[in-house]
């Protein structure tokens, strides 16, 4: 399918006079303020005439506004989740008008693509034994909109830049989620226990701590990556930004996660030849970080970390509420609901119908065996497996020269991400979580890079062409 073209001399002045009138009538609108929505319309016709051609700047929007649109949705306000979801459908439309259908066979030529299929229709099956199919399907909409946009990634992600165009804004994202509630005093904020908990513009602590870890660890792989100095500064400011919002949510599964990622990326990031250069960078940042902490959070964090000393027995664990719960939850509810529906469970996210506190489950595989089953987790926990399996393809296939550094980083990167998401996991639901998906996602997109340079080790992965020239989407690979 061929990309939509805009190089009619007529059809261009006809299209930017609709531009200019637009522009115009949304900047006297919003003077005399007689409607926002006109303002809306005239911001959106540039947006569209822009992204036809330059797919990648709507790419980057979805990417921008993702760690912060939860909150908007709970809070009332949702017009950020909204224009995420509006934008996510748009990306639908690009896909199709820019010829990536085109590579929906190599979607499939994964092995996980097959897993998540059956995942959903599995997810699907289950809700025929729900107990409220209104809640189940708002769940599992969501769910299939994550199945989309995976295929929607996958296809549409076809170079580095526009990998990298999407990491800066996911990255610009997480620090303007940080700095809100922080400096602004806008964001999700609990008081818990005398501490201050902040869940930034993303909504739950812990669930904003599993992003930030993702986001975190992106931004490290920028820093060895980028090749102008004033990136590799502006992004070692931004993992400061995001590594002081991850300190603020004092979220237990999150500081465990970040302990086992800290563990783990001694072994992975300590290697070759730049051994050196990296412990001279890592090594005093890592001291500094922790004299810093020492200095102002370390009580408070200590404090909220030995509260997990109480999970010694089920009358110990009493004396905290959450961790009594999910002591429930885990070793009572749990397994007396897969018990009874251990093949297809009590329908997609039913695990709230039979739970006495009306909560959700708090592990995601636990939320996933008694919601769909036995036939429900065993596809969930092959995507989980085949998207580390992808990662660690791509490092293995990835060389110290080029695109392969690059490559070599991101796939670091987004391991120890998707691990320190997987860790969170297990304290709290993350199944239908879209940083988790976006991790999923964005494996398969290294694959794809990685295989497109092993084939024509001679084209770099950050030039190759587009079919419609040089002014065309940089996603899109050139006919052979």
């Amino acid at each position: 399918m061929n990309r939509l073209r805009l190089q009619d001399r007529t059809f261009q002045i006809i299209f930017l006079s609709l531009i200019f009138l637009g522009i115009v009538l949304g900047i006297y609108v919003g003077i005399h303020g007689l409607s926002k929505e006109l303002i809306v319309l005239a911001l959106g016709v540039p947006f569209l005439v822009i992204t036809v051609n330059r797919p990648w700047v709507a790419l980057s929007l979805f990417f921008f506004l993702l760690p912060m649109e939860e909150l908007f949705l709970r809070g009332g306000s949702n017009a950020p989740s909204t224009l995420n979801k509006l934008i996510g459908v748009y990306l639908v439309f690009l896909a199709v008008t820019s010829g990536s259908l085109k590579y929906i066979s190599e979607v499939f030529k994964n092995k996980k693509v097959l897993c998540i299929l059956l995942f959903g229709i599995v997810s699907l099956i289950s809700i025929s034994y729900s107990k409220d199919l209104t809640y189940v399907v708002k769940w599992l909409t969501k769910l299939w909109l994550l199945i989309i946009l995976y295929f929607v990634l996958v296809m549409m992600i076809r170079d580095i830049k526009t990998l990298n165009y999407a990491f800066y804004a996911i990255i610009l994202g997480a620090v303007i989620s940080v700095l809100s509630p922080l400096v602004f005093g806008h964001g999700d904020i609990v008081r818990l226990h005398n501490l201050v908990r902040y869940g930034g513009l993303s909504g739950d602590q812990n669930e904003f701590a599993a992003l930030l870890l993702a986001v975190i660890s992106i931004c490290i792989a920028v820093i060895f990556t980028a090749k102008k100095q004033i990136i590799k500064i502006s992004s070692i400011v931004c993992c400061a930004i995001l590594f002081v919002g991850f300190i603020f949510t004092y979220s237990r599964s999150g500081y465990i996660a970040f302990s086992v990622i800290l563990l783990l990326s001694m072994f992975k990031l300590i290697i070759g030849k730049n051994r050196g250069k990296i412990l001279a960078i890592a090594v005093p940042c890592v001291i500094i970080a922790f004299i810093a902490i020492y200095l102002t959070v370390a009580d408070s964090i200590l404090s909220r970390v030995e509260s997990l000393r109480i999970l010694k027995s089920e009358q110990s664990v009493r004396s905290e509420s959450s961790l009594h719960k999910r002591y429930q939850y885990y070793f009572k509810i749990g397994p007396e609901i897969f018990k009874a529906h251990p093949l297809f469970g009590v329908g997609f996210r039913g695990f709230i119908f039979y739970n006495p506190y009306k909560e959700i489950s708090h592990n995601m595989f636990l939320e996933v065996v008694t919601g769909t089953g036995i036939v429900g987790l065993i596809p969930f926990v092959l995507i989980i497996f085949l998207t580390w399996r992808d990662l660690k393809r791509v490092q293995n296939i990835s060389n110290s020269d080029g695109d392969g550094t690059y490559l070599l980083y991101y796939s670091n990167a987004l391991e120890l991400g998707f691990i320190a998401n997987v860790v969170v996991g297990q304290f709290y639901t993350l199944d239908i979580n879209k940083t988790v998906w976006l991790l999923i996602a964005l494996s398969s997109v290294l694959v794809n890079l990685a295989a497109i340079r092993e084939i024509n080790p001679s084209v770099r992965t950050t030039d190759i062409p587009s079919r419609s020239g040089s002014r065309g989407s940089p996603f899109l690979i050139t006919d052979k």
